[in-house]
């Protein structure tokens, strides 16, 4: 028997031979991989498929680039898009690897070059930007204390509107830090958000804008959350006080607002940033109040030196549409008629019932026009054109707010 199966083996050798065949070897086959990409500023998707015609696909990883890899879900891998968000720019080159049911794998390479977006000012009124060194442009953003997403791309794209302006005053609310990082001077820490902006108009413009900030109350436990002045003229005075009823940084009812006196050619102009709290009931007085508190900060200091006029800038949290006494505060502050509602002057209509939603400066669950530069009226100064800029349809949001942007003309 043994003999036979020897002489068997040999016949089919020599039958192979004779024939020119080869025993088939079961060979495996890589897995297939297509990747393609899109890159929208700082955020880049990748959308491809991988599959293995002779097994499965067991697992997908991607490297980024930037000391991050992801590790895509065992059902996605015949059609799968995946985002990453860079926190900065930068040149890298990702790698998308596949690996089969038998440790197989297959790659594919993409080099990348990851920047901002490229700033667009073009939906901005022709009106807006400067003709002459005459003309001021003072700009008042809520910054929304770092709940947004892309947040480092939007401050450079806030630095850009500011550094092609060259927009003279900047007021900010919700201006925040927290809490843990590293101090880097007085009370300002290192992710202290005036500080990065400051710090992006000097490096990208060339231009030193000095600030004042100074805060209120924690936001979220984390961040201590406050008010500030931008400018790129030098600060001569400045202040931070309580407008509200309680000082407790732990109640985020407790308010500041900031003063800055600086210096132009055309003589020394107050701004005051200033973020007040809401009307809780039809009885609660502490909104009135804050606004009260604001005008009478801006008259003491006016009484100090000879100004050219004051701006009041800010998230007032009320709107002039709604019912009284909701409205009460927008009132106040237009008491006496010794302020200019500066983007009333240009949009006459802003204050119509019902309200319009082009005139909303924040929307959301209360949508409305709650954001304001106020000017003392002086005959020697005109509003030229007001501007709700930080829309996606205008020049892209950076917040849950809009900003306002004036522009005045001294005519004397």
């Amino acid at each position: 028997m043994k003999k036979m199966r020897v002489l068997f083996y040999s016949l089919t050798g020599m039958i192979l031979m004779l024939t020119g065949c080869k025993p088939e070897i079961s060979q495996n086959h890589k897995p297939n991989l297509i990747v393609t990409y899109k890159i929208d500023g700082l955020k880049v998707t990748l959308k491809g498929n991988a599959l293995d015609n002779d097994g499965t696909i067991t697992d997908l990883f991607i490297d980024w680039g930037s000391s991050e890899i992801s590790k895509l879900p065992n059902n996605n891998y015949a059609d799968f898009e995946i985002s990453h968000l860079y926190l900065l720019p930068i040149s890298c080159n990702i790698k998308i690897i596949a690996i089969d049911n038998t440790g197989d794998t297959t790659f594919q390479i993409i080099p990348l070059v990851i920047d901002y977006k490229v700033t667009s000012l073009s939906s901005i009124k022709q009106s807006m930007f400067k003709t002459s060194d005459n003309e001021y442009l003072i700009l008042t953003v809520n910054l929304h204390t770092y709940q947004e997403l892309q947040q480092n791309e939007k401050f450079n794209l806030l630095a850009d509107v500011i550094g092609l302006m060259d927009i003279d005053f900047v007021a900010f609310q919700e201006c925040a830090q927290n809490k843990s990082t590293a101090i880097t001077t007085g009370n300002i820490r290192q992710d202290n958000m005036a500080l990065i902006v400051s710090n992006i108009l000097k490096e990208k413009y060339k231009t030193e804008y000095n600030y004042v900030w100074n805060w209120a109350h924690y936001g979220w436990d984390v961040w201590e959350e406050g008010v500030a002045i931008l400018s790129k003229y030098p600060v001569l005075n400045s202040e931070d006080r309580y407008i509200s009823t309680g000082t407790s940084t732990s109640n985020i009812t407790s308010r500041k607002a900031i003063y800055g006196s600086f210096q132009t050619s055309k003589g020394l102009i107050n701004i005051i940033s200033a973020h007040t709290h809401w009307r809780t009931s039809i009885t609660d007085e502490e909104q009135n109040n804050q606004i009260k508190n604001i005008k009478a900060m801006a008259t003491e200091k006016e009484l100090l030196s000879p100004v050219i006029t004051t701006f009041v800038c800010g998230d007032f949290n009320g709107n002039p549409t709604s019912d009284y006494p909701w409205s009460e505060g927008y009132n106040t502050m237009m008491r006496n008629n010794d302020y200019s509602d500066t983007f009333l002057e240009i949009n006459q209509d802003a204050n119509n019932k019902p309200a319009q939603s082009a005139y909303y400066s924040i929307l959301g669950d209360l949508p409305g026009r709650i954001d304001y530069i106020f000017m003392k009226k002086n005959e020697a100064i005109k509003v030229v054109d007001s501007q709700i800029i930080f829309k996606s349809e205008v020049i892209g949001k950076i917040s849950d707010h809009y900003g306002i942007l004036t522009k005045v003309i001294f005519t004397k």
